[in-house]
């Protein structure tokens, strides 16, 4: 009895390995694609020496993944922050989630980034490059020309 307890013990053994193999092989991790479209950067009509970035971010991969920070590489003083509005205030959040297949969009009175402290007299026509954080896909380097605020384009309390 003690050999046929050992041939199953065995013959489980390799059908577990099979199965694990399988899996494991069918379960690769999926990649997201990130591309960034429609950069936007405003000089803050409310607060000297701060600018507001929009963008639309497609993730084209089966992979989700999330922004995780930004940075401005010319200007160290700089500060940029991810910021979402709610109940009509603004906001920092540590992260904003990028789902695989949408388009996750920046925009006023909604999740966008803010950059503060930049050093006094950036002006409309001001060029930078915003480093934007992926947890997955890295580091995405934008070139950046800031632009006068549109009139209308009351975004938040503080």
């Amino acid at each position: 009895m003690n050999k046929h307890f050992a041939l199953l013990a065995v013959a489980a053994l390799i059908v577990a390995i099979s199965a694990g193999l399988a899996i494991g092989m069918g379960t690769s991790a999926q990649m997201p694609d990130i591309r960034i479209d429609d950069v936007k950067a405003y000089i803050s009509p409310m607060m000297s020496n701060t600018a507001s970035v929009f963008m639309k971010i497609t993730n084209t991969g089966k992979g989700s993944d999330n922004l995780t920070g930004a940075s401005v590489a010319e200007m160290p003083s700089a500060v940029a922050e991810l910021h979402d509005v709610k109940d009509g205030k603004m906001a920092a959040v540590k992260n904003i989630p990028i789902p695989s297949e949408e388009v996750v969009e920046l925009k006023p009175k909604s999740l966008h980034i803010m950059i503060f402290k930049l050093p006094k007299g950036t002006k409309a026509g001001t060029e930078f490059t915003l480093k934007l954080k992926f947890e997955r896909s890295g580091e995405k380097a934008l070139k950046i020309k800031l632009t006068e605020p549109v009139t209308d384009m009351h975004m938040h309390k503080h």
